[in-house]
């Protein structure tokens, strides 16, 4: 690479970086000042913290296999954000830590035993992040830095073809 180029490219860098640049800064919620609507039933004290900022309770405590990395895990969701405002309800199946998933979502299902059901809230950065987020249709589900509120339901658990005994 030329001298020239390389100048051009970090001015070019430097400059994306500047202020008074187009991109808007996200405000992440911080989930220890978020007031949640009531018919949520989050109770921050009542819920145990991961280290990776999500917390959880258990609901339900399930009997069956625990979910561990690598296996398929069959789910049914209701997400909603902070205010109340479900955005989705649906049927998953996941391989832990291999699907395209938000990485909160993973956090709360490992090691859940099968049948549990377990209320999760998850953190921007484990989220979505600084990314709208947008049904099918075009319509915003879930603005950027927004918490996400889930029940998970366990419904199966499952070891990868080839990994029987």
């Amino acid at each position: 690479m030329t001298r020239g180029v390389a100048l051009l490219l970090t001015s070019l860098a430097l400059g994306a970086c500047a202020e008074g640049s187009t991109q808007p800064e996200v405000e992440f919620e911080v989930i220890e000042e978020t007031v949640f609507a009531a018919s949520l039933g989050v109770d921050l004290s009542a819920m145990t913290r991961l280290e990776s900022g999500v917390y959880v309770q258990d609901l339900v405590v399930g009997t069956g296999p625990p979910a561990v990395l690598g296996n398929f895990v069959d789910l049914n969701l209701t997400g909603w954000l902070a205010n109340g405002t479900q955005w989705t309800q649906t049927t998953e199946r996941l391989s832990l830590g291999n699907s395209p998933t938000i990485s909160g979502l993973e956090d709360a299902v490992f090691l859940m035993p099968e049948g549990g059901v377990r209320r999760a809230v998850i953190p921007p950065g484990r989220g979505y992040g600084a990314v709208d987020f947008y049904d099918g249709a075009g319509n915003l589900l879930v603005p950027a830095g927004s918490i996400l509120v889930f029940e998970i339901e366990l419904v199966l658990v499952a070891e990868p073809a080839g990994n029987h005994e």
